[in-house]
């Protein structure tokens, strides 16, 4: 018989996580799949109970404002899993909601399967008491970087390292040169890439002091194009914004061509997250910035106990990678961070050199790869 997994994503990021993961178990045992997840993880065979965007929220006050709401998702997803009682339960980073689920689960005692979650949450950067709290509902934690698992092992979670499921991108299979054919970009164009964010309210909050940086920068480079990756719920929005713009460009909504965009870019302009150590894999030099809401800001630099937010900055342990968040988020301070980037080459080679160090730290052991690891585990946990 198949082993049924209910897995649960609630953003982009989580849904390629949770693809990847898919991938690698289809490959090792037969698995029937149920849940909440987007675009790639439906690709993949999962049938989602709901759009995965209803679960996302970020942010300390924007949580707050939708606590009720989202009280009742979490209470219909622990009902939905309880009743259909699948082999294990694998919830995928967004611990705001993930969590919640994993704890009345386990506080309820119907379910009686195993709940692993997949991301580590950043105790090493603020809350380090989640650590033990978690370690209360969790039966097994994958995590994505390698310095993670020390931080839970003290108080008995089944931590593992498995790795970033970015390291199995083929980055000698993307063509950009055929990318920018099919996109019709002049060849001696310059390739501004601009990641808004994957959430309304990234975009909300980000898009003025981009758009502005991005039009003072054409005034000085009259061949920039941008090639605008971004979500298909997010393009309406996107399309508006650049209607106006004297600027050629591409707004790059598939994900089948997300990584030949992102590696077309001479340089790129992005929110913080993800899309910020993507970036930095695949060599592309870049600026990140951000904007929360202010009681979220004021609460978290009250908390934070890293000095970088930027992936690669905190795994390298040093500013590759300018970081312009919250009130230095400014177009003043965006404009001259990007002119360095393009005015001077060895500024640019100094990321380079970095990212390929940050290479180095993600890789595994000859012939393990991320998504085989995570698999492995999972079927681990699943009963004979």
């Amino acid at each position: 018989m198949s082993k049924s997994i209910f897995v649960i994503a609630g953003e982009a990021s989580g849904d390629a996580l949770g693809a990847s993961l898919m991938r690698g178990l289809k490959e090792q045992e037969i698995v029937e799949f149920i849940g909440i997840g987007g675009p790639l993880m439906e690709a993949e065979g999962l049938d989602s109970l709901m759009p995965m965007d209803n679960l996302c929220v970020m942010g300390l006050w924007e949580v707050i404002w939708q606590l009720q709401r989202l009280l009742r998702l979490v209470h219909g997803t622990v009902e939905e899993i309880e009743q259909r009682n699948p082999d294990v339960v694998v919830t995928i980073d967004l611990p705001d909601f993930n969590f919640q689920v994993a704890q009345r689960l386990k506080k309820r005692g119907i379910y009686k399967g195993k709940i692993i979650h997949y991301v580590a949450p950043s105790v090493w950067a603020w809350r380090p008491g989640r650590a033990k709290k978690i370690a209360e509902y969790l039966d097994g934690l994958m995590c994505l970087f390698p310095f993670e698992p020390a931080y839970f092992k003290p108080h008995n979670l089944d931590a593992v390292y498995v790795g970033h499921p970015l390291i199995e991108t083929d980055k000698g299979s993307i063509d950009t040169q055929r990318f920018k054919e099919d996109m019709e970009i002049d060849q001696d164009a310059l390739c501004l890439g601009v990641m808004f964010g994957s959430r309304e309210r990234e975009f909300k909050s980000l898009s003025k002091p981009f758009l502005e940086t991005i039009e003072i920068l054409s005034e000085q480079y009259s061949n920039l194009h941008l090639i605008v990756p971004t979500l298909p719920a997010l393009e309406y929005n996107v399309s508006r914004l650049l209607n106006d713009v004297k600027i050629p460009y591409n707004i790059i909504k598939t994900t089948d061509l997300k990584w030949q965009a992102f590696a077309a870019c001479d340089v790129a302009l992005a929110a913080s997250g993800t899309v910020g150590l993507e970036l930095a894999y695949l060599g592309v030099p870049h600026v990140i910035g951000y904007k929360a809401h202010p009681l979220t800001a004021i609460i978290v630099k009250l908390v934070l106990k890293t000095q970088y937010v930027h992936l690669a900055n905190i795994l390298l342990q040093e500013n590759a990678v300018p970081e312009y968040l919250q009130w230095d988020c400014t177009i003043g301070k965006l404009t001259r961070a990007m002119m360095r980037l393009l005015r001077f080459p060895e500024e640019r080679d100094k990321q380079k050199q970095a990212f390929a160090r940050l290479h180095e730290k993600l890789q595994l052991e000859p012939g393990q790869t991320p998504s085989h690891k995570a698999a492995s585990y999972v079927l681990s946990m699943l009963p004979p």
